[in-house]
Formats: C-alpha cells, structure tokens, sequence
C-alpha cells in the first residue's frame, strides 16, 4: 500500500478565558484572546497544505461550557475546509467537552465523526487501511480505565486508539481515564493518539503512544513550541513521525543571572540578549515572556528597594525594542553579594536577623518558638522596620511564607545598606 499520512492533535481548548489578562498594562488582550482561534487555523491549513489523508483530534476541542454557538460555529466551519478537500477527521470529547453541554447540538460536516460517549466505537478507513478504536467522555470525571473496553484491533489495518487520558498521572493534570503504557501496549494497536496532556510527550515508539500537546500556549505554564503531530505509515508500519509548530503566540520563562551586572545599563544589556535569544526561538511569533531576574549582584538592595521603577524601566526598554514581544510579569528573585555565614556571625542588627531566620527555616519551630523568634528580629531591627512584625498572623502559612520571603528580599538589602552606611 503507498504512503498514508495523517495528523494527530489534541487540546484546541477554543476560546479558552485568559482570566485577569485585562489587569496587565499594554497586554496584547485580543491577539492573546484569538490565538486558540488562530492556531486552529493553522491545524486546517496544514493538513490541507500537506494534503495529508486523515485528522485526528484527541479530545478537549473546547474549553468547557460555552456562552453561545460562535465557537461552535467556528470550529464546523473550519472542519468544512477538510470535508471540502475530502480529508476526513475523527474526534473524541474530552473532560472539558464533556462540560460544553451546548456542543450536543453540533452538526458536524461530512466526513467528521464524532466517536461514541456510551461505548467504544471503531471507523474504519478502508482506502487507507486504518480503523481508528475509541470513545469520547459522556461525563467530565472519568477515572476508570477506558481503554480496558476498546475492541482487539482488526487484522490487516493499521489500528488507532484516540484516548483521552493522563496515563498513570501528570503534573498539572487531573487524572483522568488512568491506564498504563503496558495496558496500552497489550491491546495490540499500532499508535495510539491521546490528548489530555499539554506538553508533548513521545511515550512510546513500540507501538506509537504520543500526546501531542495542545496547539497554542495559553498562559506562562504552557510554554515553548506548540503544535501538532503528523505520521506518515506504510505498510503498516509506521514510517515516520514528526512535529510541526502551530502556535501564533509563544511563551516562554526568561532567567536572567545578573552576577556579573555592575550597573543599570548592564542589567539592561543582559536582560536584551536573554530576550532576544527567546525572540529568535519564537521565529516571528508574538514572544509572552515572564522574566525572572536572578543571581548575587552588588545591585540586589537597589533593585529590592526600587522593584516598581525597576520593572518600569525594563518594560520600557524592551518595548523600544523592535521585537514582538510582551513581558507577562517580572520577578526580582537576586541575592545579596556577600558570604551569608560571615555576615550571620556579627554582632549586629543584620546578624540577629540571620541567626532568627536561619531558626524559622529550619521548620522545627512551635508557635512559641516562632514568637520569641519574631520578637528577637523585632528587638534588633532599627525602629523603622518593627512594624512589619506586629502584623503578622502566625496561623496563617501564606503570611509565615510571606514573611521569609520578605526578610529575604526586602529586610536583609536594607539592613544591608545600614551597616555600609554605620
């Protein structure tokens, strides 16, 4: 038989809520908003440009409930385009379709079908010699193993399970339809399509067991090149599988060390070159990056004291820049230059407050413990710094995580720059 090629994809999450995005000065809102639209798009293009024979779509084309039909609108008449072209595609709902109760009035074009929610169900493609096994979520919390009721695979086609699923577990995903890599190899088909999981992941190559990720990056957690897979097969066996980038918006983390930065212009010089080598990987694409400023520098007390007109300046400079690029957040995560251990060991304000800190981190501290701790600190700190201490409610872990924090980047700088100026 001669060369079949399709395409596999999963987490369109269409018209995803970018919740809060508002809030974030000179955000690119729309273009940030269109880009699931966008990079779907880009999925239809490329099957049709690469005239491939069949699209697979692994669940999750949606983003749960949905407010009005646009978005199912949207999608039927994108699928049309391959229906037009005689590409067929199969689809399974996912958790987050399974909550979009408005999609079960969906008409979908020819040649898209929709697999079965009651039980598993197998399309076969005769002209291709494919059958595609598989079942969508009739309901959003599925953790029995799905896979377990798939049909054996049919002998002398090329056999596809579409499975939404999170395998034995995922970080940041629920754990949806769990089964193993055995449980999947066992059942005796040649690749397996899941969704479910946004970053791509090649499981498997005997048999195939892929997520593909999810074709557009939605927030600072998705980061990196986002996309779809395509698999071309021949006589059953497959002969080659390949990624090919579909995002139109890229985010990324940009860590910059500032160890060696002595002064603002140096700052701003590492901060260009870290940004730009992220610009060049994005390859033309609007670039969200989250900044994280990091490293012992002699400029740590300055840019603690000063964080707004900081954050300000930097923002300023890359958007001067001729880049498309948009900085999400900046985080001041730098140190202090000096030997932690010397300075821990001087009888003086800055001292006291490491010998108190090295205490409360060890986490062995009782309440009372952690009192005489903070009234230490307290007693040592000159007087403008004693009111941060009364506040706090040490029943509450988020404020004692606040605390460290706050002695960390804030107390120590400044007590720093006493002790240079005593």
């Amino acid at each position: 038989m001669s060369l079949v090629r399709f395409v596999h994809a999963a987490d369109i999450h269409l018209d995803s809520p970018l919740k809060g995005l508002e809030k974030y000065e000179s955000a690119p809102v729309e273009r940030i908003r269109e880009a699931t639209r966008a990079a779907f798009k880009n999925l239809i293009a490329f099957c049709l440009e690469e005239q491939v024979d069949l699209l697979l779509i692994s669940g999750d084309l949606f983003d749960g409930d949905l407010k009005d039909f646009k978005a199912g609108l949207f999608l039927t008449n994108q699928l049309k385009r391959l229906s037009i072209a005689g590409i067929p595609c199969v689809i399974i709902r996912g958790n987050h379709d399974a909550e979009a109760k408005m999609t079960i009035k969906i008409h979908w074009p020819d040649l898209v079908h929709e697999l079965n929610v009651k039980n598993p169900q197998t399309i076969k493609f005769k002209a291709l010699g494919i059958a595609v096994h598989g079942q969508g979520y009739a309901e959003r919390d599925v953790f029995h193993d799905m896979s377990e009721a798939y049909p054996d695979p049919i002998a002398g086609m090329f056999n596809i399970g579409l499975l939404h699923t999170a395998l034995q577990g995922r970080d940041g995903h629920a754990p949806y339809a769990p089964t193993s890599v055995e449980k999947l190899r066992l059942k005796g088909y040649d690749y397996w399509a899941l969704g479910h999981v946004h970053k791509r992941e090649v499981v498997e190559t005997n048999p195939y067991i892929i997520f593909p990720g999810n074709i557009q990056g939605r927030h600072a957690k998705e980061i990196g090149p986002k996309g779809a897979t395509l698999v071309a097969i021949e006589d059953n066996q497959v002969e080659s599988v390949t990624e090919h980038f579909l995002d139109v918006v890229r985010w990324d983390h940009c860590r910059v060390d500032l160890a060696e930065a002595c002064n603002e212009s140096e700052v701003y010089n590492a901060i260009r070159k870290t940004i730009g080598e992220s610009e060049e990987r994005a390859e033309g694409r609007l670039l969200a990056c989250r900044l994280t400023l990091l490293g012992a520098t002699e400029l740590h007390a300055d840019i603690v004291s000063r964080q707004e007109e900081w954050a300000y300046g930097i923002r300023a400079e890359i958007t001067d820049s001729d880049g498309d690029i948009w900085i999400e957040k900046i985080r001041f995560k730098t140190q202090a230059k000096v030997d932690i251990e010397q300075l821990r060991a001087q009888d003086n304000p800055l001292g006291g407050v490491l010998r108190t800190l090295q205490q409360l981190q060890t986490g062995n501290d009782s309440r009372t413990d952690l009192l005489d701790c903070l009234t230490t600190i307290n007693g040592k700190l000159p007087p403008r710094y004693k009111q941060w201490a009364d506040a706090l409610n040490l029943e509450d872990p988020a404020q004692l995580e606040e605390l460290l924090t706050a002695i960390e980047q804030s107390i120590i700088p400044q007590l720093l720059q006493d002790v240079g100026e005593s």
